[in-house]
């Protein structure tokens, strides 16, 4: 089973066996500093966990866009979310004609883990950033929690691993990023990189 067929599998339960603390979430999003008018880009959003909290940031001047290669998390998603503007699209983000320099925010919450070559992600996913727009990568347990997680999860994800602070600030670096912020602790895992301004 791939990744695509695993997430799709557990679509439908997804929110039954998903806890996700709303003041973290909020923390998490502070730290994003997410204002009303951002376009902000959210990367495997799933069954849709970020959406609320997203529009009430945004507000109605904002836009969302919700990406999710599972298109049943995506199914679940819509159905779960009914907001004008937030736009859903089921399919990969490194191969979708999204446009390049237009974001304010990319959010990667409980995602980046998935990818395969997690610098290659790096590189594209701040390339959707606009100059001074800024890429999220996130979860609301510590990286401790996620990787026992996975390691003890279907054999499809089992090897999926979050990697350290230092890492993605090299991987930050080479794709042009600076970090902004960053927070591992047995709480958060919170890393920040923006994009030089023009």
């Amino acid at each position: 089973m791939d990744h695509r067929e695993f997430f799709n599998s557990m679509a439908e339960k997804w929110d039954s066996i998903c806890r996700h603390d709303p003041d973290k979430i909020g923390e998490i999003l502070d730290l994003a500093d997410i204002r009303k008018g951002d376009r902000v880009l959210d990367v495997g959003t799933g069954t849709g966990i970020l959406i609320p909290f997203l529009v009430s940031r945004v507000g109605i001047a904002g836009q969302v866009t919700a990406v999710d290669f599972a298109e049943k998390m995506i199914e679940m998603a819509k159905r779960k979310h009914d907001y004008a503007n937030v736009k859903f699209v089921a399919g990969d983000v490194f191969n979708l004609d999204m446009p390049m320099g237009y974001f304010d925010v990319i959010m990667c919450y409980s995602v980046f883990p998935h990818f395969g070559s997690k610098l290659e992600a790096v590189e594209k996913l701040g390339g959707f950033a606009k100059p001074g727009g800024k890429l999220v990568i996130c979860h609301s347990q510590s990286r401790d929690e996620i990787n026992q997680m996975h390691k003890n999860a279907s054999e499809t994800v089992s090897r999926d691993y979050l990697p350290d602070g230092g890492t993605l600030r090299g991987y930050f670096s080479s794709a042009g990023l600076s970090t902004v912020a960053e927070v591992d602790d047995e709480r958060l895992f919170v890393v920040i990189g923006q994009k030089k301004r023009a």
